[in-house]
């Protein structure tokens, strides 16, 4: 990776992780991230009109925009139902490990770019410890944990749901954003996504919860949204500079920056296993981002 991409993505991280902990804390983590959609699209509308006009996109870059949407859909919906039955330290780093391991996976089949042994050590360090964290979801008793529980754990199941869409839309969007700058490309990102899992989370919820939901949170709202923005915006201009197979794994430094806001600011129990497999998460994240 770039010294440039290397400071877009840590930074993003860091973006990544604050807003996730903003949605968590909310009573309705559904409606509040739907909310933070929103408001990012809304804020960023006028810078979006102005690229528009200026440098519109091809017609295959509009192909990509309406399967990036179509994915994010999904995604809000699988994260929003993650967060209602699962803590951040359990679903972040299950999602975000996850999608990291399919990330190579995918660039290397859909996009031939290559992965070397060090970046494969890499992904089997994520991979066990998204099983210590999932394992360690509720109970000390960690690996005792025979997976039919763990497989039971609306939470866990929601993250992984969650991680297989974050693997696909990350391929998708490392094309896109080849024909369709960034931040237009997160604009109609943001907005489709919101106007498409409303229909989805409107199931749930009455217009009196929606409407109470901005009046009650709206200055973590309208900050989420903008962290929401500028966390993937800040990634897809990393895409332009350095292959998938690395700018994905190596903005999963956020995971760890997940686990300790979880337990500093929301105070849920952290156990030894969920630390050690969220560690274990970000050692291999690191190790595939430096890998040759």
């Amino acid at each position: 990776m770039t010294g440039v991409a290397v400071i877009l993505v840590v930074i993003s991280a860091f973006a990544h992780a604050s807003w996730n902990l903003l949605a968590k804390r909310s009573t309705t983590p559904e409606l509040a991230n739907w909310w933070m959609a929103t408001s990012g699209a809304v804020i960023m509308l006028p810078v979006a009109v102005v690229i528009l006009l200026l440098n519109a996109p091809p017609a295959i870059g509009w192909v990509f925009i309406a399967g990036t949407i179509g994915l994010h859909i999904m995604y809000y919906f699988t994260l929003g139902r993650a967060y209602r039955y699962g803590d951040l330290s359990i679903v972040y780093p299950v999602a975000r490990g996850l999608g990291l391991t399919l990330i190579p996976i995918f660039g290397i089949t859909l996009l031939g770019e290559s992965m070397t042994l060090m970046a494969g050590v890499g992904a089997a360090f994520i991979l066990t410890g998204i099983i210590t964290v999932g394992l360690n979801a509720h109970s000390p008793e960690g690996l005792r944990r025979p997976i039919t529980k763990i497989l039971r754990d609306k939470g866990v199941l929601f993250a992984l749901a969650t991680g297989v869409l974050i693997g696909s839309y990350s391929v998708l969007d490392k094309r896109g954003v080849a024909h369709v700058t960034p931040v237009l490309y997160m604009f109609f990102l943001t907005a489709g996504g919101a106007l498409g899992s409303l229909a989805l989370i409107h199931r749930n919820y009455s217009r009196v919860q929606f409407k109470a939901e901005m009046q009650m949170h709206w200055k973590p709202i309208v900050a989420g949204g903008l962290l929401q923005f500028l966390a993937y915006v800040l990634v897809l201009s990393a895409l332009r500079l350095s292959s998938v197979s690395y700018v994905g794994p190596f903005r999963e430094l956020a995971i760890g920056i997940g686990v300790v806001l979880g337990a500093l600011v929301l105070k849920e129990r952290v156990t030894r296993g969920r630390a050690l497999g969220a560690a274990s998460v970000v050692l291999g994240a690191l190790i595939i981002a430096l890998a040759p």
